[in-house]
């Protein structure tokens, strides 16, 4: 039986990694309860899933990430901000999800679109909440800008959303929320 369960949750993760989305997409931040690791927990997800869904587009991209906050559990954070770790904002400050510096936090019930354009970057990126403890609550997943001219794209074995991985840490318990804001 344990075979069979660790079999059920590797085809689910296996099936949440191929499901890539962008560059337009509306990304929808929820509570939801998760059991990553067979135990079950309050956390925060995009999409319904954890981690989020591999967003990803072409070097020179015009990304449009409207995401949309309906986190209502308050034994955590309901506001959120979105941060594309790595990324250069070059010209887009106000879309690189720093709260309290380069955004005001996206409130429940509310969306903000991220609009920025991959400029002169490819590889493999992340991105996660930038408030508080949030991305230790589950807001995090991969990102890909691919660079179609890559000289050395022929090298590569396979280099689709399947060979994806995300690594983190995960706790039984929901991050304390400390000093609390906004």
């Amino acid at each position: 039986m344990a075979k069979a369960r660790s079999f059920a949750v590797l085809a689910a993760l296996v099936r949440l990694a191929t499901a890539s989305i962008g560059p337009v997409a509306d990304l929808t931040i929820s509570d939801a309860d998760i059991t990553p690791d067979g135990y079950t927990r309050a956390a925060v997800v995009m999409n319904g899933q954890f981690p989020g869904p591999l967003i990803v587009g072409n070097k020179g991209d015009n990304f449009q990430l409207n995401v949309i906050n309906n986190l209502d559990n308050t034994t955590m954070l309901t506001a959120t901000t979105v941060h594309w770790h790595g990324l250069f904002q070059q010209g887009t400050n106000y879309a690189d999800g720093v709260a309290m510096i380069t955004q005001c936090p996206i409130s429940a019930a509310n969306s903000f679109l991220y609009d920025f354009t991959a400029t002169g970057q490819a590889g493999t990126f992340w991105y996660h909440s930038h408030l508080s403890t949030q991305y230790c609550d589950g807001l995090r997943g991969p990102m890909v800008v691919y660079d179609p001219e890559d000289p050395h794209a022929g090298l590569y074995d396979v280099d689709d959303e399947t060979t994806v991985i995300t690594l983190a840490d995960w706790t039984h318990t929901a991050a304390r929320l400390g000093n609390r804001f906004p």
